[in-house]
């Protein structure tokens, strides 16, 4: 597959209900400089840049939302696409599935093109506050190199998230449910994907002190 065949779309899973944070932590400030933006708009940046330096859109993320779906939109207002994903609080599992299903439809509200301009998915975090562009630049370069292979980040020995899949896995995305997200995919397919070592998808934000400590490290 050429790249220009390389149809990337990508899903930042922003539908948490934020319990643990005890408040709406994707709209937390990311202190890092004078310009410091919430972590949302943090790793927005990021997954921008890595898009941009690969001459691919940034038209073509979508953070999925849930609860917070308001709050995100009143914050990011029309720079990025959103998905309101009414089952997000069911898990996660709807979430992607919701997700991936109304951006590879033939009617989708975000344009008019047939499922087949959409050749791979790449789903991640939107609180992954450690991910850097160059993290996503190295697994869509290596998903380019093997397109018909999922790739997906290793850290600790684990596989995770941000992970990109080819089309012929859609279906199955769609048929997530409940609490259980593609991690169950990623092992059922452990002969037809291949890991790369990530050590900053390992961090992800649960609460305000892991943010704080994370800033303190920064």
């Amino acid at each position: 597959m050429s790249s220009e065949h390389y149809k990337l779309k990508v899903i930042v899973l922003g539908a948490g209900k934020s319990e643990r944070f005890g408040d709406i932590k994707l709209l937390a400030k990311v202190k890092l400089s004078d310009d410091s933006l919430c972590l949302l708009e943090h790793v927005l940046q990021r997954i921008s840049a890595a898009l941009s330096s690969l001459n691919i859109s940034t038209a073509n993320i979508h953070v999925a939302t849930g609860r917070y779906h308001q709050q995100i939109s009143t914050k990011l207002g029309e720079q990025f696409s959103l998905i309101y994903c009414q089952d997000a609080h069911q898990g996660l599992g709807h979430t992607i599935a919701q997700s991936v299903e109304i951006i590879t439809s033939t009617e989708s509200e975000f344009d008019s093109k047939t499922e087949t301009d959409v050749s791979h998915i790449m789903i991640t975090l939107a609180d992954q506050v450690a991910l850097d562009s160059n993290d996503y630049v190295r697994l869509i370069e290596l998903s380019l190199k093997s397109p018909a292979q999922i790739i997906c980040a290793e850290a600790e020995q684990k596989m995770m998230p941000p992970a990109i899949f080819p089309c012929h896995y859609f279906s199955d995305l769609m048929t997530l449910q409940g609490d259980k997200g593609a991690k169950a995919l990623l092992h059922k397919n452990k002969e037809k994907l291949q890991t790369l070592s990530m050590p900053n998808a390992i961090i992800d934000i649960d609460t305000k002190k892991e943010l704080t400590d994370w800033q303190n490290k920064h």
